[in-house]
């Protein structure tokens, strides 16, 4: 079956939400509390740790809930709805605090973990049911590569579009505060603006999808514990889904901590002005657009393991090679435009095949859920989706818990009126760059042992077409 290309649009907008939420907690929230309110980095990544812990029983949760779930408008849209109130609004309240309350460390960071939580769970309410989707709405091969390629795009472009009006809108360098971002009184202003274009992408994906809220062929399954049980047992066992988690999970603890600790770099080792930060999201959105092409069509052609273990490689050893080539002298001075030209073909890359990683492995994970389904003989697209929407977090959950214990670790300075010196600059960039191409080795082993290849998968859907 083939999707026409407006329904993909509209299922693929759903992602914006995810993007906009993503592009804040990897790069905005750590410096936010950290640098502009001033709780310590240690104190927030405790309060990430602590809703991650919450994310590890409420992902799952709601996959076996939507899995059962049996509603006039299907099993998955009814929590598309559910999910835009505390999705939205705990958004907003998360950067609403303000400088001025002169709130104790403890508040602030009550403050930070009740409303990250909350955040959280309203898009786990939302996007377990959402991935789950768009692995139904085609069991093909090729064809879910291409709804997933349109899902990236979207999410990516939610979060380039949150981080563009972050740096041109919200947080322009002023006299007083270059960069812009150390500004205490936008953040409130950006909060509400990303929690409203969350809810509108949700809208905007429910409202388009709803062809297709009865696309499972599953009939109802009741909430047997035992049977519950049994599935998570059988999802567990999977050879090909555990490969899945823990090559995902640590390409997002890798690429989590790369991307929590770039506005660091960006202000304190590079030394760019928003302009330059914000100039940086156009090429960001052309490699992302550049993978959306290129994937569905290699996918024709090459296997998607080939293919994902390209693209870890490459997103590897690319981004320390700008650091080491600037620490030798070779590259530009920090904070010019000419700098800017010359890092620009390095993020290019770098985020190409960031991206297309991402295509390949949701469209793995629909091929594993077919798997799994055959031998549960039970559809559970909620649950396997649930550890992506789980994962997907711990990108930025971790990212951001490792980060501020690194910064604790190299005694990173808080607050913005004490600045790092050369010391603690070189050891961020150390860690940004060369020891996270080393983490990314451990993904790109755990992956190389996935077996599900087209002809896998074609057995695989003929067995279940005779069941």
């Amino acid at each position: 079956m083939t999707i026409q290309a407006k329904e993909k649009f509209f299922y693929a907008s759903g992602a914006a939400a995810n993007g906009i939420k993503g592009d804040a907690f990897t790069f905005f929230l750590l410096f936010f509390y950290s640098n502009v309110i001033g709780l310590t980095p240690g104190l927030a990544s405790l309060a990430i740790f602590i809703a991650l812990m919450v994310d590890a029983f409420t992902d799952p949760i709601m996959g076996i809930i939507s899995d059962r779930t049996n509603h006039r408008l299907g099993r998955r849209h009814p929590y598309f709805l559910l999910g835009i109130i505390p999705m939205g609004l705990s958004y907003f309240m998360l950067f609403s605090i303000q400088l001025s309350w002169d709130l104790s460390q403890q508040y602030l960071f009550l403050w930070m973990l009740t409303f990250t939580i909350l955040t959280r769970l309203g898009m786990t309410i939302f996007d377990v049911p959402h991935r789950s989707l768009g692995s139904e709405m085609s069991r093909s091969y090729t064809e879910r590569t291409a709804i997933f390629a349109a899902r990236e795009m979207f999410g990516w472009a939610g979060g380039l579009f949150n981080a563009f009006l972050a740096y041109t809108v919200f947080f322009k360098d002023t006299p007083e505060y270059i960069p812009g971002t150390q500004n205490p009184e936008p953040w409130i202003y950006y909060g509400m603006t990303g929690g409203t274009l969350m809810s509108i992408s949700v809208l905007v994906s429910y409202f388009g999808t709803l062809k297709y809220r009865n696309t499972s062929l599953n009939n109802q399954i009741s909430f047997d514990l035992k049977l519950i049980f049994s599935q998570i047992f059988i999802a567990l066992k999977n050879k090909s889904f555990l490969i899945f988690f823990f090559g995902y999970l640590f390409i997002a603890v890798s690429w989590g901590l790369n991307s929590s600790l770039q506005i660091y770099m960006n202000t304190y080792f590079w030394e760019f002005k928003s302009i330059m930060i914000a100039s940086f999201l156009g090429i960001y959105a052309l490699s992302t657009f550049s993978a959306f092409l290129v994937i569905p069509r290699l996918v024709l052609f090459l296997e998607k393991r080939s293919i994902l273990l390209f693209a870890i490689a490459f997103a590897a050893l690319i981004p320390p090679i700008p650091i080491l080539l600037y620490l030798n002298d070779i590259l530009p001075d920090s904070g010019s435009w000419n700098l800017f030209f010359a890092l620009a073909p390095f993020i290019y890359l770098a985020n190409t095949c960031l991206s297309s990683s991402a295509i390949v492995r949701e469209s793995m994970l629909g091929d594993i859920s077919d798997e799994v389904e055959l031998k549960s003989k039970i559809g559970q697209q909620g649950l396997m989706f649930a550890s992506s929407s789980l994962i997907g977090k711990l990108n930025t959950g971790l990212g951001i818990l490792v980060a501020g214990l690194a910064l604790e670790f190299i005694g990173f300075p808080q607050g913005s009126a004490v600045l790092p010196d050369a010391d603690q600059i070189f050891s961020l960039a150390m860690v940004q760059g060369p020891f996270v191409a080393l983490l990314m080795i451990i993904p790109f082993g755990i992956f190389s042992f996935y077996k599900i290849d087209r002809e896998r998968h074609r057995n695989i859907l003929s067995q279940l077409e005779v069941r």
